[in-house]
């Protein structure tokens, strides 16, 4: 199989129509297999492995982005949000496969679009060498398995860090057996002994009956009747899941109604009742606060100009008197010093100059401004006059503010919690959604409960009617045995047990020598890619079981949790590579997050020895630190063609380039 061309509209973040070519080249007789895709994180690199899986096995697929969502759900959401629902999106996907030795090419494309209704509408359509293929596209779902069988293509259309479950996981046998059998065509024989089986039923009902028939049939009918009990479970669950997301939905809306007309608002009244009671005793506390600051000294904020003059007043009549006395105790000195003068019979010249110098000195010492006395303020009066003025008063200014600037945001956020429960509607208008949103509600619950009693009775049942099967299965054999005659109908059967027995050994011969040749393909290929050559000595693939195990040098069993995050990527991918050798399937390798966990030595292994031979047709999605410039440059002789996905954050799409980053 080739892949050879990809094509996308509105998926994902692909808005729009984009075509990508896949096909591989050769450049002067050198195979050119690799398509490399570049993008950083978010950049749709993933988006196009889900696109290649949805293609192929549409509710089956295993993609990144669904999780547990139901299939609409993940096709919905799968349309570009820049488009509208109606516009829906498609993939589409050419290939080439070859059957019965002549090669066809298919093109298959899936549709899907959301209707008024809110339906979602899938259309798959199926053209084989360029005609349409209606009954393909009908049963496309059956006739994928042969084509791409889903086990397999888990192990070809892979994420690099997730393949790591082969070397994590010891309950990955099952499925890693289901591939590998696929791929080594040894599911073939397995079908050929089923068929022989089924064969051996009908011919054991036209024999001559039995004491073991008789009971057969009377297990048969108990086994008819323990499998219609499965179906029937199985249907009346699969009938409760549609009804469970219309509840579900229906529940969204009731609950959606519930908040638009101001349901929050309802639940919350009894809270913003005991805010509005809390903010309420604020501002009663506050006014309180104000009318007792009013009581006091607050009022002689508006007369500090007048205090203030006061004051002044007080100051100059006390320089006043203090200036007076002086003048007094200066008039009093004075005539002592002139009678002293006189006293001792100074010259009548020299008493004069010095009256006239105490008198011009009296006058230079007594004020120059003439102050009104009448206010006679006391020492202590002007004291608590100046601390008010100074201290007092402007503490209580500031006080008052606060307290008014506080009950004003009290009273905004009391005005808004009164809006809010004016807004909020009477219980009696929301008496009819409040029940619509309880019964809902508890439809739901109820559903979930039904389901999950359908679950737990369901595996009994399918437990009775599977060990039934297994009785009726040994009963048949033992009434054949007993029974057969020389008749046709005699030789058919032991033919067909012949069969089963020749097949049985064949497959077992068939599984040990592939499995021998798949375990010495393993450990070739993990040898060649690991970094620590003596890590392991070989890799043994149990032919029953399916289990894998590693044994070191000295032959002892190697433990896969004593393998390094990055030397368990590098044995998935061995096991990936052995298979892809050894299959008679030759498919495509699609690698997603191919270098994510390894260090530099085990990159530099998967550039140069992995990926230019992983298979005939190597798609990888890389980023630029995983694929970097030197790795690019070493693997640029085998890359058939490369495109660079680059996320455009403002219109919320990628845009295609070709080329790589740089």
């Amino acid at each position: 199989m080739i892949l050879l061309e990809l094509r996308l509209h509105n998926f994902g973040i692909y808005r729009g129509v984009h075509n990508f070519d896949l096909t591989p080249t050769t450049d002067k007789g050198r195979c050119r297999p690799i398509v490399l895709f570049g993008g950083m994180n978010g950049g749709g690199k993933t988006t196009l492995l889900d696109a290649v899986q949805l293609l192929f096995f549409g509710k089956r697929a295993s993609c990144s982005k669904r999780g547990s969502a139901p299939y609409e759900d993940f096709l919905r959401s799968c349309i570009n949000h820049g488009v509208s629902p109606k516009d829906g999106a498609s993939v589409g996907l050419s290939f080439n496969y070859a059957s019965e030795g002549k090669e066809h090419i298919y093109d298959i494309d899936r549709s899907w679009s959301v209707s008024n209704a809110g339906a979602v509408r899938e259309k798959t359509t199926v053209l084989k060498d360029g005609q349409t293929d209606q009954w393909m596209a009908d049963n496309w779902a059956h006739l994928v398995d042969d084509l791409v069988p889903f086990g397999v293509a888990q192990l070809c259309f892979f994420d690099a860090e997730k393949v790591r479950f082969l070397a994590e996981q010891e309950n990955c046998s099952g499925a890693l057996g289901d591939a590998i059998k696929a791929l080594l065509g040894l599911d073939l024989p397995e079908r050929l002994i089923a068929d022989t089986v089924v064969l051996e039923s009908r011919i054991a009902r036209r024999i001559q009956k039995s004491e073991d028939l008789a009971k057969v049939e009377e297990l048969e009918s108990s086994w008819r009747t323990a499998k219609a009990d499965v179906d029937q479970l199985r249907q009346e669950k699969a009938s409760l899941i549609p009804e469970l997301e219309r509840a579900e939905q229906e529940s969204e809306r009731a609950e959606a109604e519930f908040a638009r007309v101001g349901g929050r608002h309802w639940e919350n009244r009894s809270k913003l009742s005991q805010e509005k009671a809390e903010i309420g005793r604020n501002v009663s506390i506050l006014d309180d606060q104000m009318v007792a600051a009013a009581g006091g000294i607050l009022p002689l904020v508006m007369c500090t100009s007048l205090i203030d003059a006061t004051l002044q007043q007080a100051r100059e009549e006390k320089l006043h008197g203090e200036s007076a006395s002086i003048t007094r105790l200066l008039e009093h000195r004075d005539s002592e010093v002139l009678q002293l003068l006189k006293a001792n019979a100074a010259s009548d010249g020299l008493h004069t100059s010095v009256a006239d110098f105490l008198r011009a000195d009296r006058i230079a010492r007594a004020p120059t401004i003439s102050t009104q006395i009448w206010l006679e303020l006391p020492d202590v009066s002007f004291r608590r006059s100046e601390e008010l003025l100074q201290h007092a008063l402007p503490q209580q200014r500031q006080d008052a503010l606060q307290a008014v600037i506080a009950s004003e945001n009290l009273r905004k956020d009391l005005d808004r919690i009164e809006r809010s429960l004016a807004a909020a509607p009477k219980e009696d208008a929301l008496k009819a959604i409040t029940t619509q949103v309880r019964d809902s509600g508890s439809n739901v619950n109820s559903l979930r409960q039904k389901i999950r009693s359908l679950v737990e009775a369901l595996r009994p049942a399918e437990q009775k009617a599977e060990e039934l099967a297994a009785e009726i299965g040994r009963l048949r054999h033992k009434c054949i045995d007993e029974q057969l005659t020389v008749d046709s109908n005699a030789r058919i059967c032991a033919l067909a047990q012949r069969t089963q027995s020749v097949m049985q050994e064949f497959l077992n011969r068939a599984t040990a020598r592939k499995i021998d040749r798949l375990s010495e393909k393993i450990t070739e290929c993990f040898r060649y890619l690991l970094h620590k050559q003596r890590l392991i000595s070989r890799v043994s693939i149990d032919p029953v079981t399916f289990r894998i195990s590693l044994f070191g040098e000295s032959g002892e069993i190697l433990p896969k949790e004593h393998l390094s995050e990055g030397e368990k990527q590098i044995f998935a991918v061995s096991v990936l590579w052995g298979l892809s050798q050894s299959s008679a399937r030759p498919l495509p390798a699609i690698i997603d997050t191919p270098m994510g966990r390894l260090d530099s030595a085990h990159r530099g292994q998967l550039v140069s020895r992995y990926f230019p031979y992983a298979s005939h047709q190597v798609i990888i999605l890389s980023t630029d630190t995983e694929i970097e410039r030197s790795y690019f440059e070493q693997l640029e002789p085998f890359v058939a063609r490369a495109y660079h996905l680059q996320y455009d954050d403002h219109a919320k799409r990628t845009v295609v380039a070709e080329g790589y980053f740089w």
